[in-house]
């Protein structure tokens, strides 16, 4: 795959072997883990000289009931600890961020902060 003079590798694995790249799915959590850490950053980075950094996991739940709901956790850790209303703040940006408006038609992403590691 290439965009704009970039060239990427999707793969699935193989009969037990890691594939050559990442899994389409992978991609498309690395999208919204990496879309999110840096719609984060602007803010903190405007708001604070220094800020720390931000870490974003994402994690795929996939129900075990029939009818359950699937949906993304993301998982923002910040390294320093935020002003209570700086976290709804930075909540309320994370939530907004262009990945997780695009990918929230298909799936519920529900996001929770991890205090300072």
């Amino acid at each position: 795959m290439t965009s704009s003079g970039f060239t990427f590798v999707a793969d699935e694995p193989h009969n037990g072997a890691l594939g050559d790249g990442p899994t389409p799915t992978e991609y498309l959590l690395m999208a919204l883990a990496s879309c999110t850490a840096q719609t984060l950053r602007q803010y903190v980075d405007y708001k604070y000289d220094t800020a720390g950094d931000i870490t974003v996991e994402i994690e795929y739940h996939e129900p075990e009931q029939e009818g359950a709901e699937r949906y993304l956790r993301r998982r923002i850790t910040l390294s320093e600890e935020p002003d209570p209303d700086d976290l709804k703040v930075m909540h309320e940006i994370a939530d907004r961020s262009p990945v997780t408006l695009l990918i929230q038609f298909a799936w519920s992403v529900r996001t929770e902060f991890i205090g300072p590691r």
